[in-house]
């Protein structure tokens, strides 16, 4: 496998989850985001969580077919970890965490990795999507750690384009990142310098993308206070949010 020389947020985020596939490029990128703001492992470790609580609620509605964008590395509570009895299918842009998250996946007959920018949904190969998935039934979308690099207009596009592709009764879940991202203004500027502008947001900002897709009952929340059984007590949260996340249904 050919090292990269671009840090990539997926391995980053692998890094700092406390996993072993990334490179020193990605070590080094990391480092400098933690002198930004040395907190960013609790962030994205409380991200990953969420992924967890999301999908086992999915789950729980009565669905065993996963399709997810932007995966990154697939490990430390990743998808098929959280829902080891279903069926997943892991896609992403960058050609060596495909090449990565096969070796990792080459075992498991249940789970696989391919392209897809999501960004544009025909660049997934469908063929592949029934290969790995079966007789596409109700899906869960795992739409997570990809938004904040999506403009409104596009992401609602894409959004709008899964809706109409999905069966009916198929579940979305998303994450957005919020206006703490703001105050830290060297942050964006390492995003930029790598050729990723963040897009921050907040829940009147986040519904209008969301379209035809339903909210279920948990709202937009931070993704740290995203629980299955939504609390009938609702807590204000003073504090700037780093990610919001909500899971949306056809």
């Amino acid at each position: 496998m050919k090292t990269p020389s671009i840090p990539n947020t997926g391995r980053i985020l692998d890094y700092w989850l406390g996993g072993s596939h990334h490179f020193p490029i990605d070590v080094e990128a990391a480092k400098v985001f933690d002198t930004v703001y040395p907190n960013f492992p609790t962030v994205f470790r409380t991200l990953r969580d969420y992924i967890g609580r999301v999908c086992r609620y999915i789950e729980s509605q009565g669905i065993n077919q996963f399709l997810v964008f932007g995966s990154g590395i697939p490990t430390c509570g990743n998808v098929h970890e959280a829902v080891p009895q279903a069926k997943v299918l892991y896609t992403d842009i960058d050609a060596i965490n495909i090449e990565l998250g096969k070796e990792i996946l080459a075992n498991n007959p249940n789970a696989d990795y391919a392209f897809c920018d999501a960004t544009n949904f025909d660049t997934l190969n469908r063929s592949i999507v029934t290969q790995v998935l079966g007789s596409i039934q109700r899906l869960g979308i795992i739409f997570i750690g990809v938004s904040a690099f999506i403009p409104d207009e596009t992401l609602a596009n894409v959004l709008d384009t899964l809706y109409d592709w999905v069966p009916a009764g198929s579940f979305l879940a998303l994450d957005f990142d919020g206006e703490a991202g703001m105050q830290y203004p060297k942050v964006l500027e390492l995003l930029e310098s790598t050729g990723e502008p963040l897009y921050m947001r907040n829940p009147t900002t986040i519904r209008p993308l969301l379209g035809r897709w339903r909210l279920t009952t948990h709202d937009i929340v931070p993704v740290a206070a995203w629980q299955a059984e939504p609390s009938s007590i609702l807590v204000e949260n003073k504090e700037p949010v780093f990610m919001y996340g909500c899971v949306a249904y056809k």
